[in-house]
């Protein structure tokens, strides 16, 4: 036996020492970023991973968060604000009071040149679209004239994978900001503007794994847009969100000086995850609610000093059933966000110059956001 390895042992070593050189050269060769997003990405306890978070935001977060001078050679984004309400064929959506909330948070608080509502049909006779319809444009789509996967018909693509592709075919051709409706503002996005990248967007995710298509800025024409429908090539419907979240995240690391990122807390967190809609949307104590209130006041109608905006996603069942009752009565942290306070009760506060020259902003104001 003593032999038998002391014949192969050293043979063996030297094959586990040119393995070893292969993987470090590979590694080196390889973008480690690039690599540390695949491993990210890995389908291997995403819920539990994606709420790992420091709080610690990285050099570039910070500098694509903070506020830019205009660059000489390009206009700032555009700032308007496009939503997408879509139905299936032959059908008309019905505009819900979640939708109706995130809407009108983004009227009253973005100091925005338009807002759009496109949509293949809505029912304008509902009571949550009358009330909202002189502040906005409703911008008709003809689902013939969507750009489909290759290989694939519009008419056989899940609704929301045909307003991913609709999303960036509208800021390709105009720019601006595209927002969910499930997305809540809290403060405009001036600062976000004059980026001297063409595109911006954040990371969902305490891990980083991937840039969420919930929010995106742009300006028209922007490269990276373009390279993002390009990607569309090998759209796999089974993947659910390998084109809304993680293609955008490798087209990041690929191309970093087409795309702002920035911290999850901007737009997306809390995240998904189980644990996380329900901090979100369960009840809270009258302390809790009491140090949201104050973290509100410190940071502008915000939970967090350097976000924006909420993405309330997998909270359709708290969504659905939401009303200005619920809103007023029921203390969760979405609902105390959502609701009437003192920062962002008039277009006079939060809207200050809007109705300057040029503005098409009318002159009716919403008094409060959920009422």
């Amino acid at each position: 036996m003593t032999v038998f390895f002391g014949a192969v042992g050293p043979r063996r070593m030297v094959y586990f020492a040119i393995c070893m050189v292969l993987v470090v050269s590979l590694y080196l060769a390889l973008d480690k970023r690039l690599l540390l997003t695949r491993l990210n990405q890995l389908s291997i306890e995403v819920e539990r991973r994606i709420q790992w978070w420091n709080w610690q935001d990285t050099p570039e977060e910070i500098s694509c968060r903070a506020a830019h001078n205009p660059v000489i050679s390009k206009d700032p984004i555009p700032n308007i604000v496009h939503f997408i309400l879509l139905a299936g064929e032959e059908k008309e959506v019905d505009m819900s009071y979640a939708h109706f909330l995130a809407i009108k948070a983004a009227v009253v608080r973005m100091n925005a040149a338009e807002i759009k509502v496109h949509t293949y049909g809505l029912n304008t006779a509902n009571q949550w679209w009358k009330e909202i319809e002189k502040h906005v444009t409703l911008v008709h789509v003809d689902r013939n004239e969507v750009q489909a996967a290759p290989g694939l018909s519009v008419s056989s693509m899940a609704l929301a994978h045909q307003a991913d592709l609709l999303r960036l075919a509208i800021l390709a051709r105009e720019g601006g900001i595209y927002m969910d409706t499930d997305v809540y503002t809290f403060k405009p996005f001036t600062d976000l503007l004059n980026n001297p990248r063409d595109a911006v967007m954040a990371h969902e995710g305490g891990n980083r794994y991937g840039l969420c298509n919930a929010v995106i800025m742009a300006r028209p024409g922007s490269t990276f847009i373009s390279k993002w429908q390009d990607s569309y090539k090998t759209f796999n419907p089974q993947v659910w969100n390998e084109h809304s979240v993680r293609k955008p995240k490798k087209l990041q690391i690929q191309f970093p000086d087409l795309v702002c990122p920035l911290s999850p807390t901007v737009f997306f967190w809390p995240t998904w995850a189980k644990a996380h809609v329900l901090y979100m949307h369960e009840p809270i104590t009258p302390d809790e609610a009491a140090s949201l209130r104050a973290n509100m006041t410190a940071f502008g109608g915000a939970m967090y000093e350097n976000q924006l905006a909420f993405h309330a996603v997998a909270a359709h069942d708290y969504l659905s059933t939401l009303s200005p009752k619920v809103i007023q009565e029921r203390d969760t942290r979405f609902n105390i966000l959502v609701s009437c306070h003192d920062s962002v009760r008039t277009f006079a506060r939060v809207g200050q110059g809007r109705d300057g020259p040029g503005s098409t902003t009318p002159h009716h104001i919403l008094q409060t956001l959920t009422t």
